[in-house]
């Protein structure tokens, strides 16, 4: 064997690029040295306990109405053989997976669990910081029909938890679910990241002085936070002096806060989720810090353009320094068939709601999706070049929501050429006027300046009536957009007698492909694989 392999840091490097059918084999047949790196590996993440009981003969358990069960009493030996796989199991998860459009339609495969029986004989047959020695990382929904044990999930804290995700039903006492939280300082004191969440964010409970005795903890989710305890919960949330990410989910009637806001000095990305944007807002008003970088908002309830307003206007007090705002993504996710009557109403939503957000001048990321209908002008958009200059991306989602056309489409590609790092665009523009190229003082066609950064261009409620000169400028001006990530208003047909109807939209992507001397989407360095 290679001297190399004498240093598990190159092993581990070389055993990371396989493919899971090499690692089997490497685990199978190489010298121990090189076996047992492969088995770290292939055993680090697991999403269930059932593959650890399959290690045991297969005479010792089976499987009867999709639940595994012992059939005998493992042998010493057998047991020993568990621990050990059991000890190279580093993260016990269950992915948070984003639901695909088409996966309704299929039926979900039966699980198989593990019972609760098993589960009491293995922290019987060990103590419970010698089985999951290695555990950094548990969910208590890789228990499956045992997550709500909170007696159970308890067997698994250790001092080396690094990260803890809880999810309680609401048949669990709330006594049971206080006396878990006030554990943790003591059985699992190393917590980084910590998420609780109490009949799927439906149940609220308050948050306990408890975390202030974790002193590592830096990420914190609770779905389920009752909205009238805002301050006591935000007193409590000040313990924690390393937080870095703060994640909310608010539930029930806010209360009038304090008159000072409450300081969480080391706070840089904050979430909450609500049923309507006051809720949240009420929240930010109670609180200011030194150094936030990113805030993203969701809620149910649309909201009127003064509660938008008030919004935009807490973010102020929210954010000490305005320069360190790096990201804002506001989302109304509110089930449009459940409220057909809000569905048609309009909320318009002007320049002078958003304008409050002009201060913050190191902005990179800016998203309002489905707030309203966005009524924008020219001279706030001009506004925008000037007060966010290394913008990346800019998006006023109209969705269902139809915008009122008020921007022309020269003041947007003056935003999108000035704005030399823009790479994602959502805007509705005026399409009253035909799209013409800038003439130069003698006459001349003067095109915008190139800009080669971006690649995805959405004119959202833009009609695309006619295909025109559209592609020539685009193709021109935006060298690396990528024709199939430019979007529009595209259902109105271009006529032809002798043909059956065309899109204008596909005739634009067409016509972009078949530009000369464009640059490959594709590999160009500016371009950003993660912008949708």
């Amino acid at each position: 064997m290679h001297r190399a392999f004498d240093f598990d840091d190159i092993i581990y490097s070389v055993l990371k690029y396989l493919k899971g059918e090499d690692l089997i084999n490497v685990a199978a047949t190489c010298h121990p040295r090189l076996s047992a790196p492969a088995l770290n590996i292939l055993w680090f993440e697991r999403t269930s306990l059932v593959s650890l009981i399959a290690c045991l003969p297969q005479d010792a358990w089976a499987i009867v109405d999709r639940t595994i069960n012992l059939t005998r009493e493992p042998t010493p030996s057998e047991w020993e053989r568990f621990q050990t796989y059991a000890s190279r199991v580093r993260r016990l998860i269950v992915p948070e997976l984003d639901p695909l459009p088409w996966a309704k339609d299929f039926p979900k495969l039966p699980q198989i669990h593990v019972s609760a029986t098993v589960l009491r004989r293995l922290f019987e047959q060990f103590p419970a910081d010698t089985l999951f020695q290695n555990l950094c990382s548990f969910d208590s929904r890789a228990l499956q029909k045992s997550s709500s044990d909170l007696s159970l999930v308890r067997k698994f804290m250790s001092p080396r938890l690094e990260a803890l995700n809880v999810h309680v039903s609401a048949t669990v006492p709330p006594h049971e679910v206080e006396q878990f939280i006030g554990a943790l300082a003591i059985e699992a004191h190393g917590l980084r990241q910590l998420s609780l969440s109490l009949n799927n964010g439906l149940q609220s409970f308050a948050v306990l002085p408890n975390f202030g005795m974790l002193p590592k903890l830096f990420e914190l989710t609770i779905r389920g936070v009752d909205a009238s305890l805002t301050r006591q919960t935000i007193t409590n949330i000040q313990q924690l002096r390393c937080l870095k990410t703060l994640k909310l989910s608010l539930l029930g009637t806010c209360c009038n806060g304090g008159v000072m806001a409450l300081e969480l000095s080391s706070l840089e990305s904050l979430s909450l989720s609500g049923e309507d944007l006051p809720q949240c807002t009420h929240f930010i008003r109670q609180i200011t810090t030194r150094k936030l970088s990113h805030v993203a908002i969701d809620y149910v309830r649309r909201a009127s353009p003064s509660d938008s307003t008030v919004f935009t206007q807490s973010l102020s007090t929210l954010c000490q320094y305005h320069g360190f705002l790096k990201q804002i993504c506001v989302v109304n996710n509110r089930n449009l068939h459940a409220e057909k009557a809000e569905h048609f109403q309009f909320i318009p939503l002007v320049s002078e709601v958003f304008r409050p957000l002009l201060k913050f001048t190191g902005l990179l990321s800016v998203e309002f999706v489905e707030m309203g209908n966005y009524c924008l002008d020219d001279q706030f958009i001009y506004q925008i070049i000037n007060a966010w200059p290394g913008i990346q991306k800019l998006s006023f989602v109209s969705g269902h929501s139809p915008a009122r056309a008020e921007v022309t489409f020269n003041a947007m590609m003056s935003l999108a050429t000035r704005c030399k790092s823009l790479r994602s665009l959502n805007m509705t523009c005026d399409a009253s006027q035909p799209i013409s190229i800038p003439q130069a003082e003698d006459g001349t066609e003067r095109l915008w300046p190139a800009q080669t950064a971006l690649r995805a261009l959405n004119l959202e409620d833009t009609p695309l009536q006619e295909v025109g000169n559209l592609p020539y400028i685009l193709g021109k001006v935006f060298p690396a957009l990528n024709p199939w990530k430019f979007q529009g208003y595209s259902y109105i047909a271009i006529p032809d007698h002798l043909d059956p109807p065309r899109y204008a939209l596909d005739e634009i992507r067409k016509a972009l492909l078949e530009m000369p001397d464009r640059v490959d989407y594709r590999v160009h360095p500016d371009s950003d694989e993660e912008e949708d």
